[in-house]
């Protein structure tokens, strides 16, 4: 179930909490009485719309309530007698008390990391016998993550294990793929780190339709918070009728890429910047495209076998042509194409290019990547201090400048009226990178484009159809 985690100060504003988290998908509401400016519940009890998990969580263990332990567990006693359907008590100083016909949670956290002796801890808990067994514990990196999935596939009892932080937001998505029971949202300002808001578990996610036969898919890069992908792959696989889900996923370590896969049990994942390079050595097969252009960005299971391809060459020469067309040229053969950026999306737009005929000139601002890149293309290089002396007429943009900051790569004096722009990035749609480009008379051709043109052949890697037409138009909208 969805748990909206409500910490507000009177019962008016938990009541009003309460209600929009119903409105929103909820299917419960967990009560921060230790928010609460005077720990009276009366009222709220009274006038709830959602079952209620009531706890009054202590200093110690992250919450605000500065009390005394009796006094706690008092609040808890009356939660339970005023017909509250679950208490939720610390583990660390449990004590048992009459809960009425309240059922009991018995919680576990560490908002510092996730120490190894997890499995221990959870068997201590199990033997309290509560209704629900609750581990929440911060991840520090995709190898946190694994371990606490792992973890909630085994619990002894009924149980929800919560991965905290950034890294911990696939947990949070697919507890009921792993034997979860519950998970927890926010509304309005998150009570933890991590959690996402009811309207994107319901919605966005549809977690409750979510069981152990959901195929996963998930975008892994570092940084990935920006990422569309789930949004748009979501989208897909419920016009298509599939169960199946995308989710983000944070990874710090390629290193850690299979550990992360089989503890997920991926079928397919996007891989995004800045790991389309060196994921190569961690697959088992890659096609001739992407070994040849030295990067992957799709990956998927295949009899047991990860195998990688490239979706990014085809779809970026997509769009770049197309804007080239709209200029009133037949294509990019003979053209001059500057390509900045040397990582995973420069060495498969260069070759593309260089495949298709242009004649393609790389600028990294580390210029011995420049050189490895141009020189295995065969193409030619120039300093990152030069750019405007290019004279391209193809200026394309394959770094992530711009995707987090109004800034351009590319030298605002320098455009010209002739020159076609094309950007990676997507989020913003439009850059200032292509900003500048339009202000000059360029034609520009934004990261959009590609993005779902890579995403249409990444779902036929994963699943063998094709995005609905009118979907794709309805994503280009909204994108």
């Amino acid at each position: 179930m969805i748990v909206a985690s409500i910490a507000e100060p009177t019962p008016a504003r938990v009541r009003d909490r309460i209600e929009e988290a119903r409105r929103q998908g909820a299917d419960a509401a967990e009560v921060r009485a230790d928010a609460l400016t005077t720990p009276d519940l009366t009222e709220i009890l009274a006038g709830r719309t959602l079952p209620l998990i009531v706890t009054a969580r202590p200093s110690w263990e992250g919450g605000r309530w500065t009390r005394s332990e009796d006094e706690r567990i008092a609040v808890l006693r009356e939660a339970a007698r005023g017909g509250a359907e679950y208490v939720d008590v610390e583990f660390k100083a449990y004590k048992d008390f009459d809960r009425g016909r309240a059922s009991l949670i018995v919680s576990w956290h560490d908002f510092k990391g996730t120490p190894p002796n997890l499995d221990v801890i959870a068997r201590k808990m199990a033997s309290l016998e509560p209704a629900i067994l609750k581990i929440a514990a911060r991840a520090d990196g995709a190898a946190d993550l694994a371990r606490l999935v792992e973890l909630q596939k085994r619990l002894p009892r009924p149980g929800a294990v919560v991965a905290m932080g950034d890294f911990g937001e696939p947990l949070r998505v697919l507890y009921r793929r792993y034997g979860g029971v519950l998970t927890y949202a926010s509304v309005g300002e998150p009570t933890a780190s991590g959690q996402l808001s009811v309207a994107e578990l319901a919605q966005t996610y549809d977690v409750k339709s979510i069981d152990d036969a959901t195929e996963v898919y998930a975008v892994m890069g570092d940084p990935v918070a920006h990422s569309k992908s789930p949004w748009v792959f979501n989208r897909a696989f419920r016009e298509l009728g599939l169960n199946a889900r995308m989710v983000r996923v944070r990874l710090d370590d390629v290193g850690r890429f299979r550990e992360v896969w089989a503890a997920l049990e991926l079928k397919g994942a996007s891989v995004t910047i800045p790991h389309k390079e060196l994921i190569l050595e961690r697959l088992d097969d890659v096609d001739d495209t992407a070994r040849k252009i030295g990067a992957v960005n799709t990956v998927v299971a295949r009899e047991g076998r990860l195998w990688g391809t490239n979706t990014d060459a085809p779809a970026a020469l997509e769009s770049i042509r197309g804007a080239v067309a709209r200029r009133g040229g037949r294509g990019v053969r003979g053209l001059r194409a500057l390509v900045l950026g040397a990582g995973g999306a420069a060495r498969a737009i260069a070759w593309a290019l260089k495949e298709e005929g242009a004649h393609v000139i790389v600028a990294n601002r580390t210029g011995e990547r420049a050189r490895v890149l141009a020189e295995a293309i065969g193409g030619e290089t120039l300093q990152w201090e030069r750019l405007a002396g290019a004279r391209a007429s193809i200026i394309v943009n394959a770094t992530s400048v711009g995707m987090n900051a109004d800034v351009s790569p590319y030298p605002k004096e320098s455009w010209r009226a002739e020159a076609v722009a094309f950007d990676v990035v997507y989020t913003p749609r439009e850059t200032r990178f292509l900003r500048e480009a339009r202000e000059a008379g360029a034609e520009v051709a934004s990261g959009v484009e590609m993005f779902l043109g890579q995403a249409g052949r990444q779902l036929r890697h994963f699943v063998g159809r094709d995005l609905p037409d009118g979907l794709v138009e309805e994503l280009r909208a909204r994108l």
